[in-house]
């Protein structure tokens, strides 16, 4: 579970960019970063980026980290998980740097006291929210204006003790709905719920000190991705809102909103649609 103020040439690869609302999610060109930067609460971002770069890309990736970072990426044991390391931080920086129009290297970051990644120095105060999450050589970024956001990605598998560890990580009834499934879906469902819960978490910024069995999320293929629960409150009430996207092959994606209000209209794709649906 658990990156002439010019910028330079992308690395790794941008698979695509996914514009998400509260009803859905499309696939969209990078021209629609042309909408106006004041006006992109309206919608959130979720880039899907390779991390597989070869040793030049690499090279220039660390041209644009903070020492601090270097210096992190040497403490990697194995040279595979520094250079994604390396390229999924850049990345991060670009596509921030790109919304900001700064260069990438003149950002400052830092980690809250749950280690939730934010803007630092003179950008600790701009509504540009966002977060990220890897797998493998795939990173996934989620980015919006004046909203808390989660992502996570992960790749479907056999778990070998999957049902061990669901009826210690899973809540109540996330465990009945996940022990019903036939066995052939139960690997589906255990990291639609995995990524779910862990999207959720990392928007709050609470990471795993918020107790998991507190919320429940959907997690049966086929079933809409919802917030059931957070305590007490039903997840129509809850003032988040989550989305399942698919990152590439064998891949699980969620990412986790605040909600806005109703009445808002959405950029999704090449269209918009009103806060009630229509």
């Amino acid at each position: 579970m658990t990156r002439d103020g010019h910028l330079p040439g992308r690395l790794g690869g941008c698979v695509g960019e996914i514009m998400l609302s509260a009803y859905g999610y499309a696939l969209v060109s990078r021209s629609v970063r042309d909408v106006n930067p004041g006006t992109s609460g309206e919608f959130i971002e979720v880039v899907v980026t390779r991390l597989d770069a070869g040793p030049d890309a690499v090279r220039a990736a660390a041209e644009l980290l903070s020492d601090g970072e270097r210096q992190r990426a040497t403490r990697f044991a194995f040279d595979r998980d520094r250079c994604r390391f390396v390229v999924a931080r850049s990345r991060l920086r670009q596509l921030l740097g790109e919304r900001l129009e700064v260069r990438p290297d003149a950002l400052d970051l830092a980690s809250g006291v749950r280690g939730k990644p934010a803007l630092a120095g003179r950008f600790a105060d701009s509504d540009l929210r966002f977060n990220l999450s890897h797998c493998d050589d795939v990173a996934v970024y989620a980015l919006a204006y004046g909203r808390e956001v989660g992502i996570d990605v992960e790749a479907v598998r056999v778990v070998p003790d999957a049902d061990a560890i669901a009826a210690c990580m899973f809540s109540r009834a996330e465990n009945e709905v996940y022990r019903a499934l036939d066995a052939r879906d139960k690997p589906v469902g255990f990291f639609n719920c995995w990524t779910r819960k862990e999207a959720f978490i990392k928007a709050l910024g609470d990471g795993l000190s918020y107790p998991l069995d507190r919320f429940d999320v959907s997690l049966a293929p086929g079933d809409p991705p919802r917030i059931l629960r957070v305590a007490s409150t039903t997840g129509d009430a809850c003032g988040w809102t989550l989305h399942a996207f698919p990152p590439g092959p064998g891949l699980i994606g969620a990412v986790v909103v605040q909600q806005v209000d109703r009445g808002s209209t959405f950029r999704v794709g090449g269209g918009f649609i009103s806060g009630d649906g229509r």
